[in-house]
This record gives structure tokens, C-alpha cells and sequence, in this order.
């Protein structure tokens, strides 16, 4: 069984998938992939079969499609971040995240900056997760002054195949990881101007880091609390001055919108068996379950223990809250000695959140 303290803290690094890049328009699926490329720097032309094989024929329209070279538009700064690229054509800025979203060329543009060491990089490239793929190439780009690598992977899921393109780069206090998503199939006519829009990539390292105006989301004020500027793929409650990264047993508070759309009918029928995906555990150890509002939003929350190494337990709690189908996730821990005086505030956590 998953470990729900392990995968809670993945999510307050802003390290995983739930933090990385969500749109409450286009699902944005996350697979292991297990294929290995041998070259050491990116193919300006994909490789043979790179395209992607059809269950049937193609008219010549969508064929064309497939092979049409993607279009840029002009540079956008990306709120909160410090970051300014071009995005493709016609793309809009991506609902609940920072970065762009293209429906019609189908592409998912995710920007993350993250207070932290070098192996933040690779943690964010990953989304923390073991089976991810390594890379297919990579080669190294200077992004204003600062030295970094662009590189590409692809992702496997069941209905086929998602090739990524990523620009990673850290200064020595901060770390910047610009991910774009789009099908394996588009290949040909999208490596090379998303290697240039990669490369087009400038970083303001000096502006302060705003989560809330790259979500496009709220929280609190919340007693005891206060939220940390330090990573704009989440929003994250610690205590003041508090360590960060943040430790087992420490009191963090994730808000992170997720990759997904639930149909607005199924939603609160579907959140207890989502909860207890996001928060895994034996049954004994499940101490609450319900049902939470959040201005307009409804959802439900979850709370169970978890063990340390050293033999304690630390509390995990976890609420799914619904905005027009799209699932924001709060996640929360704190050492289980502190359950009594901060699983309420938990709560009233899930419940301060708000659209902006």
C-alpha cells in the first residue's frame, strides 16, 4: 500500500504531479515510461516511427494536422514567476496553474519555480515519481545567465503516447522547470519551435515568487499559519519561520489544483473513493471522514495516520474541493501529538480557499 506520508510530503515540495500543471479543461495524464534514448542532445527531427502509429487510416486533413508545424505567439509573462516565454498561438494562460494551455494544438505549458537545492530539478522533471521516464536527450542552455539543460522524455499511458520537452535551470537559491506536454504523434511539426519557445525562455530572478497570482488561487488566513512564497506550484501553509523544505511530523498545508475534470454531477459521489486515493490507509487507521464547503465550492476531507520511522505516527488529512469539475486538493501533516489542536485549523484551511 502507498505510503499517504510519503506522497503528502512529495506534494508539499511542489514536487509531484498534483502541484506541476493542472487545467480543468484537458486531463493531462501521468504514466511511467521505460524507454531510453541514446542520443546526448535534442533531435531537431524525430526519430523513425517517432510519429506515432494509428488504430486506423487517416484522412489527408488530419494528417496534415498531425504534421503541421506548431505556431508561437508572442512573449507572456507568466504571473507570479518571473518567467516570460512565447506560448503557441491562440493558447490561453492555464486555469488553476501557471503556465499556458492550447486546446486546439493541444499543448500543456507548466512553469514552476521552487525555493531549493540542484536535486529540486530533477524532482520536478520526475513529479517525484520513481517510474518516471528517463531522459530521451538533453543538452545544456544558458537561461538568462544562468546555466541549465533542455531535454525531452516520453510518457506512455493507455492512449498512447505524450512526449514532454523541459527547460530545467537552478541559480543556486531557486529552481525553474518550464514542462511542456503535448502528443507523441505531433512530434514532427512541435519539437522544433517548442525548443525554441524553450529557448526564448527569460528569468526575472529577482521577482518575489507569488503563488496565489500563478494559481489563481486564495487561502486563509488561517491561526498559526502563514503562506510561504517560496515555490509557485502550490500554495503552502507552514508556521513561521518555519524550515523548508518542510520535514515528517512538521505543520504544512498543500493547496494544489489537480490535472483532471470530474463531471459536475459526479463529483460529490466520487470524492470519499478520490480522497482515499490521494490519502491511502488501512481502515483502522482512518480517523474522519465528512463532507466540506468552501464558499461555493463543496468537497469532502479525509484523515488518517501514518507511521515514522522512528516508530511514532504523524496525522495526514487531505480535502478534494470541486470548482466547475475541476478537483483542487488540500493536504495537511503535522505529528499526531498535535492532532487535538491543529486538525480544526486543517479544516478551516480547505475551507478558506477561494478563486481569485
Amino acid at each position: 500500500m502507498q505510503n499517504p506520508l510519503r506522497w503528502l510530503l512529495v506534494c508539499a515540495l511542489s514536487l509531484c504531479a498534483c502541484g506541476g500543471g493542472p487545467s480543468n479543461t484537458a486531463q493531462a495524464p501521468r504514466s511511467s515510461g521505460d524507454e531510453e534514448d541514446e542520443d546526448e542532445t535534442i533531435d531537431e527531427e524525430p526519430e523513425e516511427g517517432d510519429e506515432g502509429a494509428a488504430d486506423g487510416p487517416l484522412d489527408a486533413a488530419a494528417m496534415r494536422g498531425l504534421l503541421a508545424e506548431l505556431e508561437l505567439g508572442a512573449p507572456v509573462e507568466v504571473p507570479g514567476t518571473g518567467v516570460t516565454m512565447p506560448p503557441p498561438a491562440g493558447a490561453s494562460p492555464m486555469p488553476f496553474a501557471a503556465g499556458f494551455l492550447s486546446l486546439r494544438e493541444r499543448v500543456q505549458i507548466s512553469v514552476a519555480v521552487v525555493e531549493g537545492g540542484p536535486d529540486v530539478l530533477e524532482a520536478l522533471r520526475t513529479g517525484g515519481d520513481p517510474n518516471a521516464p528517463e531522459p530521451a536527450a538533453q543538452s545544456p542552455h544558458t537561461v538568462s545567465d544562468v546555466e541549465g539543460r533542455v531535454g525531452r522524455d516520453e510518457i506512455r499511458t493507455q492512449a498512447g503516447s505524450l512526449e514532454r520537452q523541459w527547460l530545467l535551470a537552478h541559480d543556486g537559491t531557486r529552481a525553474l522547470a518550464v514542462v511542456v506536454t503535448y502528443e507523441g504523434e505531433r512530434a514532427r511539426g512541435y519539437r522544433r519551435p517548442i525548443r525554441r519557445a524553450l529557448e526564448a525562455v527569460t528569468w526575472d530572478r529577482t521577482a518575489p515568487l507569488d503563488p496565489a497570482a500563478a494559481l489563481g488561487l486564495e487561502i486563509g488566513p488561517v491561526q498559526g499559519l502563514e503562506l510561504s512564497r517560496r515555490s509557485t506550484a502550490n500554495l503552502m501553509l507552514l508556521e513561521p519561520g518555519a524550515q523548508f523544505p518542510p520535514t515528517p511530523g512538521q505543520v504544512v498545508v498543500t493547496v494544489s489544483p489537480l490535472p483532471a475534470r470530474v463531471p459536475e454531477d459526479r463529483a460529490m459521489g466520487l470524492c470519499p473513493q478520490l480522497a482515499a486515493r490521494f490519502l491511502p490507509a488501512e481502515e483502522d487507521d482512518v480517523t474522519h471522514e465528512g463532507e466540506i464547503t468552501a464558499g461555493t465550492m463543496r468537497g469532502c476531507e479525509r484523515v488518517a495516520r501514518a507511521p515514522l520511522p522512528d516508530g511514532g505516527y504523524v496525522v495526514a488529512y487531505a480535502a478534494l474541493l470541486f470548482h466547475e469539475g475541476t478537483p483542487i486538493l488540500v493536504t495537511a501533516t503535522v505529528a499526531e501529538s498535535g492532532l487535538a489542536r491543529w486538525r480544526p485549523r486543517f479544516t478551516a484551511a480547505a475551507q478558506s480557499v477561494r478563486v481569485r
